[in-house]
């Protein structure tokens, strides 16, 4: 039960309404756009045209913002739907992610106070917060507001999933196991906090690390982090064969997976398949242009085969993408040495 009083809870609201109706009327000049190209936000724009005071239609507007990184439109359009609604917790929350993006953390933390001096034991907006802290490397903060969560809900999964994040950031690792493993006892669906105690059993040496992998892969057969893990694992415990069959079931589930390319590619190149080692680089930076490391590992792979000139494009290229990248240096000033 929200413990806050009634009357003070509701005077806070009236603040919250004026202050967002101010930064509404000043935005309503940007919140009427004119076309953007994009079909979905100028339907969502003519309804806004025809319908003004729909708070949700600028909320929806929003998140297609924050599907093309359009955060500065996003913020606009939640601060007039905030103040047409100022009592709806999921445009607190949008607005703190568009904020957060847009690089502005002090009013991304903002919008989650006042979200939780609404709904003080509200459990997920408790967990955006948590979050958020987190995020923002308060490790105690996010600690202390997931304790909160554990209170208000002792069988929330995510929470404990939150925990352990934390604690295996701090380098707490019994209490990161401790908790990620609480997770998917309450909720076996969580396929990160699986992953995770895979690559903590991993770090350890310990072979229960493909268990969780191959546990996580059950919780969500779709999940290409998952697939991912378990491949990765057996590439470094010499499966290699059951490592590719993984990685080539990503490529064709997902064809913007680059580490399953780079991957793949870098154990045909230990095992000399160098024409399958350039098909796999060469793809990788088709399906990402601006990926450094497929142009890099494809210079590699063409120096090898002898085709110096390709070669150097390459290094070139993935110069030209990361020139902080100290072995795309090196290799370029070798390959230019060379030639010289």
């Amino acid at each position: 039960m929200i413990t806050t009083p009634i009357i003070i809870r509701y005077a806070w609201m009236i603040v919250l309404g004026l202050n967002f109706l101010i930064l509404g009327c000043k935005s309503d000049a940007s919140t009427k756009v004119e076309s953007t190209g994009d079909p979905a936000i100028d339907a969502l724009t003519q309804q806004i045209n025809e319908k003004p005071d729909n708070a949700d239609l600028y909320f929806q507007r929003a998140q297609k913002y924050m599907d093309i990184s359009t955060y500065d439109r996003a913020i606009l359009d939640m601060q007039k739907a905030i103040s047409i609604d100022s009592i709806n917790p999921n445009y607190y929350h949008l607005i703190s992610d568009a904020y957060l993006d847009y690089f502005n953390s002090k009013e991304a933390m903002n919008a989650m106070l006042k979200v939780l001096s609404l709904y003080p034991e509200r459990v997920p907006s408790l967990l955006k917060m948590a979050e958020l802290k987190y995020i923002l490397e308060d490790f105690d903060g996010s600690i202390l507001t997931l304790n909160e969560v554990a209170r208000l809900d002792p069988q929330n999964g995510e929470g404990y999933l939150m925990l352990g994040m934390n604690f295996r950031t701090l380098n707490d690792t019994l209490r990161a196991i401790n908790a990620f493993q609480t997770a998917v006892e309450m909720d076996s669906g969580l396929t990160d906090a699986w992953i995770s105690l895979g690559e903590i059993y991993e770090e350890k040496n310990d072979s229960k690390a493909l268990k969780y992998y191959e546990s996580a892969i059950l919780s969500d057969p779709k999940s290409m982090q998952a697939l991912h893990a378990k491949a990765f694992y057996l590439q470094n415990h010499d499966d290699i064969p059951g490592a590719q069959r993984l990685y080539r079931s990503i490529i064709t589930t997902d064809k913007s997976y680059t580490d399953a390319y780079l991957n793949s590619g870098l154990l045909y190149l230990e095992m000399d398949s160098i024409d399958r080692a350039y098909e796999q680089f060469d793809l990788l930076t088709g399906v990402a242009p601006t990926y450094f490391k497929g142009f890099y590992m494809r210079g590699i792979v063409n120096e090898k085969k002898g085709d110096i000139t390709a070669a150097l494009k390459d290094y070139e290229s993935a110069f030209n993408l990361n020139n902080k990248d100290k072995k795309v240096q090196d290799a370029l000033s070798a390959l230019k040495n060379q030639i010289n």
